[in-house]
């Protein structure tokens, strides 16, 4: 199954047409990384919460290793996980990206050009981006590591 970047709009009355929305698309687990969003459907979806402010100050990597084994085991499932957060712009796109960047080795480039395709407003905050930045470089670092290794 394909992975999905799908914004939930912040409202107030959430509209039964989200919920049919999400069931038509498979989803079956929903990654909240929203700082005061609460969760709705709790019966019809599997829902981890791990409140990030939005902040350039906010250490983002530091949630991704819970943010990707939550990822991890719905696709062990066979799930479709919808990662969200307010605007569906900074927080959710971030995650995506880094999961992106680690489970399929991609470049950040090539992450960020993947999950822009499948949400055109998708943009990291600055703090987001220097961070994501860094995070391909520690990636790129290990695998440089790990390829040596495997010669020996």
């Amino acid at each position: 199954r394909r992975g999905f970047l799908f914004e939930l709009k912040k409202s107030k009355r959430v509209s039964s047409n989200v919920k049919k929305k999400l069931c038509y698309i498979c989803v079956t687990h929903v990654l909240n990384v929203a700082y005061g969003v609460q969760n709705v459907f709790l019966n019809e979806f599997i829902y981890k919460t791990i409140s990030i402010l939005d902040l350039p100050e906010t250490d983002i990597t530091s949630y991704f290793p819970e943010c990707f084994e939550f990822i991890e085991k719905a696709k062990i499932q066979d799930g479709v996980v919808l990662v969200h957060c307010n605007a569906g712009v900074s927080r959710a796109a971030a995650v995506v990206i880094g999961f992106l960047m680690n489970s399929e080795r991609l470049s950040f480039a090539r992450a960020f050009s993947l999950v822009k395709n499948a949400r055109p407003v998708a943009c990291p905050n600055p703090g987001f981006m220097e961070q994501l930045h860094k995070y391909q470089e520690q990636n790129m670092a290990c695998l440089k590591k790990k390829k040596k290794c495997k010669r020996f």
